[in-house]
């Protein structure tokens, strides 16, 4: 059935697409099939080589809410950022074209937003791997909750929950386009870089129960990849940038909680990327020794700073 096309819908969905042609038709029917019917669909093909694209352009012929835009491979964070350029909805929502989504997703978060104006809308996913389905929420003590962004982010960091993930959650266009707040192009793990910012530039966010997407964690992912030097090296130069960012914030608590966060995702980069291979060029002793607050990053610290390489070794057996 062909969907109406919306001059100007509530909520867009921007969808990048990247040789995914076997997984492509599970999401895109999760987005067509919304119950929520207001909304439009952007498919962002990224240079794909195999049978994405003719796939991509075969849904809009179904259905008139979904666009296609053909370009040359550029990596997700320009695909995302072309999705907010061209999308005409009063509210964003980001899906990876091998996830999908509850098919009351849009109907949840339009009845939110139609009661009051927020940046943020926070929701919840399930970690989808063929041995488990792990729930990804935030606090549930802040359901229904509408407060700054910075006050969120220090209240999930202070409990260990603060998620980075741009997906789990649904933004205002006007708010991110204000803010200029776009992704980082050519950068692995670009939402640790973006949703930070993102959150610290929103004045109110509401945080919700809706537990709409399904991350499933393919054997050939990102995170799954045999070798991840190269992760890891962008994973260190996000650290960086942020580090250098946070240093500007007023609110020295929530600074101190951002930084040892940083430490928590270093340490992981630097034993996951074996990065005491390359001796001392990604090995920052110092800052990690300044900046780690919490128990769990000072117990870690403490073995870095004697021997990284040890630090390296004893993680990967508890790995």
């Amino acid at each position: 059935m062909k969907g109406r096309e919306m001059v100007n819908p509530i909520i867009s969905i921007v969808v990048p697409v990247y040789n995914v042609e076997q997984y492509l038709d599970r999401c895109v029917n999760s987005l067509i099939n919304q119950t929520f019917k207001d909304i439009e669909i952007i498919l962002v093909d990224d240079g794909s080589t195999d049978n994405s694209p003719k796939l991509c352009d075969e849904y809009a012929r179904q259905d008139n809410r979904i666009k296609v835009i053909h370009k040359k491979n550029g990596g997700l964070s320009d695909s995302r950022n072309m999705g907010i350029h061209y999308a005409k909805g009063e509210y964003i929502l980001f899906v990876d074209s091998d996830d999908y989504i509850e098919n009351d997703t849009c109907e949840k978060f339009a009845n939110i937003v139609s009661e009051q104006e927020v940046d943020i809308v926070i929701g919840g996913a399930k970690k989808i791997t063929s041995s488990e389905v792990k729930k990804m929420l935030p606090s549930t003590s802040l359901y229904n909750s509408v407060l700054s962004g910075s006050d969120y982010l220090k209240h999930e960091l202070k409990h260990n929950c603060a998620k980075m993930a741009a997906c789990l959650n649904l933004y205002r266009r006007k708010f991110l386009l204000e803010n200029n707040l776009f992704f980082k192009i050519g950068l692995l793990h670009e939402d640790e870089q973006w949703t930070p910012r993102v959150f610290l530039a929103a004045s109110k966010v509401l945080v919700s129960d809706n537990c709409f997407y399904n991350y499933v964690i393919r054997e050939d992912s990102i995170t799954k990849t045999k070798d991840f030097s190269k992760n890891a090296i962008h994973i260190v130069s996000i650290v960086a940038e942020l580090s250098d960012f946070y240093e500007k914030l007023d609110d020295k608590e929530l600074k101190n909680l951002l930084k040892d966060y940083l430490i928590g995702i270093y340490l992981f980069a630097y034993r996951k990327g074996d990065l005491c291979k390359h001796g001392k060029k990604y090995t920052f002793k110092k800052y990690v020794l300044i900046n780690s607050r919490s128990f769990s990053n000072r117990i870690k610290a403490i073995i870095f700073l004697i021997s990284p390489k040890l630090y390296t070794t004893l993680s990967n057996l508890r790995s």
